[in-house]
């Protein structure tokens, strides 16, 4: 009888046998929730455990995991010295557009040019003075129509396709530009140094360039390139209802030999090899 006593009284025996109350709080330490549980979950269930929490007003137990620091974010003598002469290379070219804004508004003559003309543009605009430029005009579907001025004495398709993207890129950032200011002057902010401060965001190019891509009362850019845009889209001469042939002599063949005069009218068509049959079959 002393040896059944004194097993029962052993402290192994008496460590295995747990009152009800430390059964309740480690039930309780169980159903809490903490970082490191949160470590061992999937995302899903990670996510999910945080938004209930959150709706119950629980907090999260424990250490939060420190995130690793992006080292782009220190800012090093060498990064500050950058970003100092970024700031003074823009603060230049934003008094050189307003110098060059206010000689051009003095000028009669030169009133009708925007101020951030680009090269082709120019080139265009002095071709016209001298009598010897190739004027086209691009139809394209919901939006205005793009008046592309070559400036070379027998230009190319390759230098016609190439003028579109130049052209019609640089008038959908002034357009970007002017909605920007409208929006500035709606909220009755008239300072011109924040509006140069603040960047113009466009697409290298965009589908609006082409066609229309309103949708729903708002624009839906997508954002693709000029190569895949040439992929999928030719030119179709209106005045003989002709698709052009861009790909003639690798885009070495003139526009006379295709067919195109000056002052002639063009317009943005879908391809058939990847909108037609062929490329269903």
């Amino acid at each position: 009888m002393d040896r059944s006593g004194n097993r029962d009284r052993s402290p192994c025996k008496r460590s295995r046998i747990e009152p009800p109350i430390l059964k309740g709080k480690r039930t309780e330490r169980s159903n809490v929730l903490t970082y490191k549980k949160l470590q061992k979950m999937p995302l899903n269930l990670r996510k999910m455990a945080v938004r209930e929490a959150r709706y119950r007003n629980e907090p999260i137990l424990g250490k939060k995991k420190k995130r690793r620091r992006n080292p782009q974010d220190v800012k090093t003598a060498r990064r500050l010295r950058n970003d100092f002469d970024r700031s003074e290379h823009n603060a230049m070219l934003a008094s050189t557009s307003q110098e060059l804004r206010r000689i051009l508004q003095d000028i009669e003559a030169l009133s009708d040019i925007p101020h951030d003309i680009t090269n082709t543009e120019l080139r265009g605009e002095i071709a016209i003075a001298e009598g010897r430029a190739t004027t086209i005009y691009v139809q394209r579907d919901g939006l205005s129509t793009l008046t592309v001025v070559l400036h070379q004495h027998e230009p190319t398709i390759a230098q016609l396709k190439r003028a579109i993207a130049l052209i019609s890129r640089a008038q959908h950032k002034r357009r970007q530009r002017e909605r920007c200011q409208e929006r500035l002057r709606r909220r009755g902010i008239a300072d011109d140094s924040y509006e140069r401060r603040q960047p113009v965001a466009v697409a290298s190019s965009t589908g609006e360039l082409v066609h229309s891509a309103q949708r729903n009362g708002h624009d839906h850019r997508a954002f693709v390139s000029w190569r895949f845009l040439w992929r999928c889209f030719g030119l179709l001469n209106v005045d003989t209802n002709q698709p052009i042939d861009d790909q003639r002599s690798s885009g070495r063949a003139t526009l006379e030999e295709l067919g195109i005069e000056n002052a002639a009218t063009l317009k943005f068509v879908h391809r058939v090899k990847y909108f037609g049959r062929q490329r269903q079959s």
